[in-house]
């Protein structure tokens, strides 16, 4: 490791404990989303993030939510990227008004004809 580019995995300064910089940004972007009436929680696999005010598909999603990762992309030099859980790349987690952009679209309450696209009778 360089001291001009530290690794993105190395603990995230003033943090206590063993939070990662991916684990940092995470909760950084749970709390702006927090802010935007979504909620977020920081589990041990992501940040879960739901909209209460969009219907789910079924019974065991009654809300629409995801569950958003943050990990290196070997496609832009190793650094940190937001992705879905699906692996699709939302934004650098750097960009954290970015990311939150994408993920309120991501969630926003769809019309009820939306759901035939991917198969799902309502």
């Amino acid at each position: 490791m360089s001291i001009d580019k530290p690794r993105e995995t190395d603990t995230a300064p003033g943090l206590p404990g063993k939070v990662s910089r991916g684990e940092a940004r995470l909760a950084a972007l749970g709390a702006h989303l927090v802010a935007q009436r979504l909620v977020a929680d920081l589990a041990s696999n992501g940040l879960v993030v739901r909209n209460p005010e969009a219907r789910g598909c079924c019974a065991d999603n009654p809300t629409l939510a995801d569950t958003i990762t943050c990990s290196p992309r070997a496609e832009d030099e190793g650094r940190l990227w937001f992705f879905t859980s699906a692996g699709e790349p939302i934004s650098d987690a750097s960009q954290i008004t970015e990311a939150l952009v994408w993920v309120k679209g991501h969630l926003a309450p769809r019309p009820e004809h939306a759901w035939s696209q991917w198969g799902v009778s309502r």
